[in-house]
């Protein structure tokens, strides 16, 4: 897969009143296909899917997140929209439940950024607010930087 985008990834997520963030830089794809865009990344440490590789299936009101490796799920954002799959990590399966508050898409074939604001609820606990900011920049070779 060939490495031709900039991709700057900030997450963030409320336990409790409490929020925690992180932010990662990386190398990754980005391409259209038909009406679609695909990003697609390597996770780290930092995100907490490091040996998982990240997809992200892009339209104007929808978003699929698709996740293969130490950690896999398939997980679909539409504003205003529930989701309900299945999580496999490395100790085990969970049930996951997703509900999309807002979703923002501004692509282009060079690039652009999402916004997802959402809820996740893992086997039926106590939902958790979480955020997902991905900024993108198509570039001609790895000396170009954002």
């Amino acid at each position: 897969m060939e490495n031709n985008a900039w991709i700057v990834l900030t997450g963030t997520q409320e336990i409790d009143g409490e929020e925690s963030s992180y932010e990662l830089t990386t190398m990754g794809s980005y391409v259209k296909k038909g009406d679609k865009y695909y990003i697609s990344y390597e996770g780290s440490e930092i995100t907490g899917y490091e040996n998982t590789r990240t997809t992200l299936k892009v339209k104007e009101d929808y978003v699929s997140m698709i996740r293969f490796g130490k950690a896999s799920a398939q997980m679909i954002f539409e504003k205003g929209s529930k989701y309900s799959g299945f999580y496999n990590t490395p100790y085990g399966g969970l049930s996951v439940d997703v509900t999309t508050k807002d979703l923002a898409v501004d692509i282009d074939e060079n690039g652009g950024e999402l916004r997802l604001d959402y809820y996740i609820q893992f086997n039926h606990d106590a939902p958790v607010r979480n955020g997902m900011h991905v900024k993108i920049k198509k570039v001609g070779n790895e000396s170009d930087s954002i």
